[in-house]
């Protein structure tokens, strides 16, 4: 299985950059400068090109520097002996573009995929600690980015919900209500909210198994991490049983009260609920292992790894935990790997006594100050 493998990123009137060009090596790529400083830029841009959209859900607006009014990004990434060139146009109130060697993808849909990313960022603790969207997302970004029918699945059940969720709120406020409309919007749903229930439960029951033994490698620790889907689908697959039996309650609500939105992941250690039992120290080891679980899986699925990127993930950590987590991810054999720090020696002196290949780039101001190897 042969890694992707950035070889350069330019970025025009993105967030922070007025226009920078990074040349990357293999390895490790270290970009270490202090808050503010644009590191995060770089992985987010990375992130956009791989899934048309920013990791920390900023409206496209919201990504184009100040003052100006689109934003370009590019990246020339080799994968197995050969070279593409992936480009984005953006310009917000318009129909953004992207193209790999300069033909237009038809849809953003036909681009998902080609360019696979999973991105670790503190904020990440979410997906444990929060609300059930963050799960949701968490297994529709891994799905939507290893198998083309899921994404047009979700992206037809989430617009037929839309809807729905119409027809009921007119039925609530005073509009006859129709059985057959309700009847034809379900015909059509079904099929997707099938298949996204089916590919959910399937993926989480192979998280499980890559999740757990992470966490059992990167922790050191005697608890069992686990994983449970809880979708609405579970005991019976057949969206039209699931609507009809929750219709009276759908038409004195105004909305769908069940179905794939409500969808969860239980995620346990020992048992227990982890959002509630877990130390910071578990939290962060348990993200870190299912974060890596989804690279796991996308990889193995689709025979081509994503870019891995982690975004200021060793802050606060002591040197016996970077050594240890860096040395799990070189056993995993991964390939480039992509790291934000604040500490500009911290990464470096680690994968320099491994002996590990790595480039520095010290990052000021939105610009490239340094560029050192190792």
């Amino acid at each position: 299985m042969t890694s992707q493998e950035v070889q350069t990123l330019r970025l025009i009137q993105f967030k922070s950059y007025q226009e920078a060009t990074f040349t990357f090596g293999a390895g490790f790529q270290v970009i270490v400068g202090r808050n503010g400083m644009g590191k995060t830029n770089v992985l987010d841009a990375l992130h956009y090109l791989g899934l048309c959209r920013s990791y920390f859900s900023l409206r496209d607006h919201e990504l184009v520097r100040h003052g100006e009014t689109f934003f370009r990004l590019e990246a020339t990434v080799r994968h197995e002996g050969k070279s593409a060139t992936y480009v984005a146009k953006v310009q917000p109130g318009d129909r953004k573009e992207f193209e790999r060697d300069k033909k237009v993808y038809p849809t953003l849909s036909e681009h998902i995929g080609q360019l696979p990313v999973v991105l670790i960022a503190p904020n990440d603790t979410e997906i444990i600690s929060g609300f059930s969207e963050s799960r949701r997302k968490f297994m529709d970004q891994t799905l939507c980015q290893v198998d083309p029918q899921y994404l047009a699945s979700l992206s037809l059940y989430n617009r037929l919900l839309l809807q729905r969720n119409a027809y009921l709120k007119s039925v609530v406020q005073g509009a006859r209500f129709d059985a057959g409309v309700l009847g034809a919007m379900d015909q059509q749903i079904g099929p997707a909210a099938e298949l996204i229930g089916r590919m959910r439960k399937e993926f989480v029951d192979e998280l499980l198994t890559l999740a757990g033994a992470n966490y059992q490698a990167i922790s050191h620790a005697a608890e069992q991490a686990s994983a449970e889907y809880r979708g609405a689908l579970l005991e019976d697959p057949s969206w039209t049983k699931l609507a009809e039996g929750s219709l009276s309650h759908d038409l004195r609500m105004g909305r769908t009260m069940r179905g794939l939105h409500r969808d969860d992941i239980q995620l346990t250690l020992d048992g227990f609920p982890a959002r509630r039992f877990s130390s910071q120290g578990q939290l962060k080891s348990f993200v870190f292992a299912l974060k890596l679980a989804q690279f796991q899986y996308a990889s193995a699925k689709t025979g081509r790894p994503p870019l891995l990127l982690l975004d200021d993930i060793f802050d606060k950590l002591d040197h016996e935990r970077v050594e240890a987590l860096l040395q799990f991810l070189i056993q995993q054999k991964i390939g480039q790997i992509f790291i934000t720090d604040t500490d500009e020696n911290r990464v470096p002196l680690v994968l320099k006594a491994m002996h590990q290949p790595f480039r520095t780039f010290h990052v000021e101001e939105s610009s490239i100050q340094d560029i050192t190897t190792g």
